[in-house]
This record gives C-alpha cells, sequence and structure tokens, in this order.
C-alpha cells in the first residue's frame, strides 16, 4: 500500500495543484511533495485533513492497489464479444469495466429478434439480469421461465441450469448483466 502514491493519483486526477492542496489542508506544500514521494509517512489526522480536502474517504488510501480496483470505459471503448451469429443477426456482448481484480463481471449483451444463450449452463457465483429494452425469456431449468419485460430485474444463483431467448419477432432486447465471480 503506498499512501504517498494514491494521493498523488486522486490531487491529479482532480486537477489539484501541491500548493493548492498545501493551502486547503493547512500543511506546506514541502510537506505534501514528502508524502507523495514516500519519504514522509502521514499520521491519521493529516490523511483525515487531506482526504477531506480532495473529497474521498481516509479509507481510500489504506486500499492496496486502488487505481486497479476502478474501471471506467466509455461506450466507444468497450471491449465487444460476439457470442454467436444468428440469422437476424450477431449476438453482441459489451463488457462494461476492463481489468482482472473485480468480483463482478459487467456486461450489457444486444440480442437480436428469436435469438437465444444456447444450451443451459451452470457455473458458481450468482447473476443479475436486468432489461433495458425489448424483452426477454429467461428459464431457470427445473425451478421456473420468467417472461422479463424493459425495467424487469432477476437475481438467481447461477449453480441453477439458465438460458434465455429473445422471443419477438421484429424487436431487438437488451439487458445488463452483471455476474459474479468473473468468469472471464
Amino acid at each position: 500500500m503506498d499512501i504517498g502514491a494514491t494521493i498523488r493519483l486522486q490531487r491529479m486526477a482532480k486537477g489539484i495543484s501541491i500548493r493548492e492542496l498545501a493551502r486547503l489542508t493547512g500543511l506546506s506544500p514541502s510537506a505534501i511533495s514528502q508524502i507523495e514521494t514516500g519519504k514522509s509517512v502521514p499520521n491519521i489526522l493529516t490523511m483525515k485533513a487531506i482526504a477531506e480536502a480532495l473529497g474521498i474517504s481516509v479509507i481510500s488510501f489504506l486500499m492496496e492497489n486502488l487505481d486497479t480496483k476502478i474501471s471506467l470505459v466509455k461506450p466507444e471503448e468497450r471491449p465487444r464479444l460476439i457470442r454467436n451469429s444468428t440469422p437476424t443477426g450477431d449476438l453482441i456482448e459489451e463488457f462494461l469495466t476492463r481489468g482482472r481484480n473485480f468480483q463482478m463481471e459487467p456486461a450489457v449483451i444486444t440480442v437480436p429478434p428469436e435469438a437465444d444463450s444456447g444450451r443451459a449452463i451452470s457455473h458458481p457465483g450468482e447473476e443479475l439480469i436486468f432489461i433495458l429494452e425489448g424483452e426477454l425469456k429467461y428459464i431457470l431449468e427445473g425451478v421456473n421461465d420468467y417472461n422479463l419485460k424493459k425495467g424487469d430485474c432477476l437475481y438467481y444463483p447461477c449453480t441453477i441450469p439458465h438460458r434465455w431467448r429473445n422471443p419477438s419477432r421484429q424487436i431487438e432486447a437488451q439487458f445488463l448483466i452483471v455476474a459474479t465471480p468473473s468468469l472471464f
């Protein structure tokens, strides 16, 4: 855990100079610089003052590798995977995070009319499904079939074999899926 590097990262992300952070905290620019370079370790009161000036939690200084715990992916930057092709179009999955240090795997899946996920699968973890557009028939084998519409949310343990399909002959469906643990 590198508190100084985290402080520097947060300060720069917010566009605050060392002098400005010093002014906001009552510390000297030299003290801020020494903390950021690891030449000095701040006490809890100093960390609290810096955290307040940066508008973040003191806990964020104590998180290991903070930069690997954060992922911002703009729509045009989303990694895309064509899961399979159907007569009515490609079934596309867009991943909403980048990196491997996450407990969840969120994605948006676009399903052409009458397309499906294929055979039922089961795996460790849990999934949350939120319908963004269209309709989806979600099958939890041996449990129930769910006819989901825009705004519906389904949460289930992934150990239940599951599969889905777009029942519409004309309208594309789109849904958010958040799976734990991250499998991809």
